[in-house]
């Protein structure tokens, strides 16, 4: 599934659309790619 994952790091939110099969792992995929980001929010989106 597509999850949009909110992150913010050094004051600035921003997202980023990951791949997963639960929120969890969408939140790890993001700080995995974003180590010193934090996570806000994790939701599930569909490709426009």
């Amino acid at each position: 599934m597509r999850f949009k994952v909110t992150l913010k790091k050094e004051g600035k939110e921003f997202d980023e659309v990951v791949i997963a099969n639960n929120k969890a792992d969408a939140i790890k995929v993001a700080l995995k790619n974003n180590p010193d980001a934090k996570a806000i929010n994790s939701d599930w989106t569909f490709k426009l």
